[in-house]
């Protein structure tokens, strides 16, 4: 899961209490419940994609209006704004 910048773990409520995933020397979170991921993206992180970089990020996706955050869904997962 790619998370928004600056954040460097995730807790998820669970059945048994709480999961908390952190975020490796690459930024990203490693997440082994389909669960788990789901609840994350609806918070609004992002998924990692297992084909590679891409060679123009800058092209794609969304830059909030509000705060200037970009990624790849409408909604900012830093303030909450709807963009697009």
């Amino acid at each position: 899961m790619i998370p928004p910048s600056g954040m460097k773990e995730v807790s998820i409520r669970t059945e048994k209490g709480e999961k908390v995933y952190k975020a490796g020397r690459d930024g990203l979170i490693n997440v082994d419940n389909a669960k788990h991921a789901k609840q994350m993206k609806l918070e609004g992180l992002g998924v990692a994609s297992t084909a590679g970089a891409l060679a123009n990020f800058k092209a794609v996706g969304y830059t909030c209006k509000s705060c200037g955050f970009g990624s790849f869904f409408k909604k900012c997962g830093k303030c909450g704004e709807i963009n697009g």
